[in-house]
């Protein structure tokens, strides 16, 4: 991992992971169980004190796996228990994950590292608890809390996908990969995550050009960054954009580097 020297940050780091268990995941369902484990694994092997919780989900459920399970403890992924079907609720979803989070955080007396990784090959299209609203409002309030985000999307524009459901992410944390790169894509993440949690650095989780070519992300490019201030003021504002057909609400119940 390039510049690391040691683990300079004694905080505990939180690691949440939305994995998308939707039906047009299957075509890469061995691909992404693999990458998946890579990335535990190479999270355990870190040597950083991570507490980590996964959730995946579908329009048919979605799963807490695991909360705030020392990483050593996460089991492999497998083809038993990761079967892609139905649709994509990533706001309801992105919210749920969100809020696990916050409650595992909230039982403890200090103040951790908290990343937030989202993970999806499709669009919001079936969400009934939260709209995008919601979904914005939460990310920037945990945003201003000092909480981490990183967006990945497989063979689709994750700045489009991550705007379109109410998140305006660090444009460095938003990576787009081909849909026969998820082992690539995945390690990338659990490297920059790894030297966060060494070092507290927030710039640690952007991803440089290499590891994005690593991931087969051919978006990045096509969208030029915002002249002048730091990584964290450009930021994507397709949140703000107004759907065709004019505005859409859903239903809502309340209110390193690359080797």
């Amino acid at each position: 991992m390039t510049g690391k020297t040691g683990n300079t940050d004694p905080r505990t780091t939180f690691v949440s992971f939305l994995l998308d268990e939707t039906g047009s995941m299957e075509s890469i369902k061995d691909d992404t169980i693999g990458g998946f484990n890579e990335y535990v694994n190479t999270l355990a092997k870190s040597g950083g004190d991570i507490l980590f919780s996964l959730v995946s989900f579908n329009s048919s459920r979605t799963e807490k796996r695991y909360v705030a399970e020392p990483i050593a403890d996460v089991a492999p992924l497998t083809e038993g228990d990761y079967t892609p079907a139905a649709g994509t609720p990533l706001i309801d979803a992105a919210v749920k994950i969100i809020k696990a989070t916050d409650e595992a955080v909230a039982r403890r007396g200090d103040q951790p590292n908290v990343v937030i990784v989202i993970q999806t090959d499709g669009q919001e299209n079936v969400s009934v608890e939260y709209d995008r609203r919601d979904l914005a409002a939460l990310v920037k309030e945990k945003e201003a809390a000092g909480w981490e985000f990183v967006f990945l999307g497989a063979g689709l524009d994750a700045f489009e996908a991550a705007g379109a459901a109410g998140m305006v992410l660090s444009a460095g944390r938003v990576m787009s990969y081909g849909r026969d790169r998820s082992p690539a894509a995945f390690k990338q993440v659990a490297m920059n995550i790894a030297e966060f949690s060494a070092r507290g650095t927030p710039d640690a989780l952007d991803f440089s050009p290499e590891q994005r070519a690593a991931a087969g992300d051919e978006y990045h490019g096509r969208r030029p960054r915002k002249k002048g201030g730091t990584k964290r003021d450009r930021r994507r504002r397709l949140g703000g954009a107004t759907p065709a057909g004019g505005p859409r609400r859903w239903t809502t119940s309340s209110c390193s580097r690359a080797s």
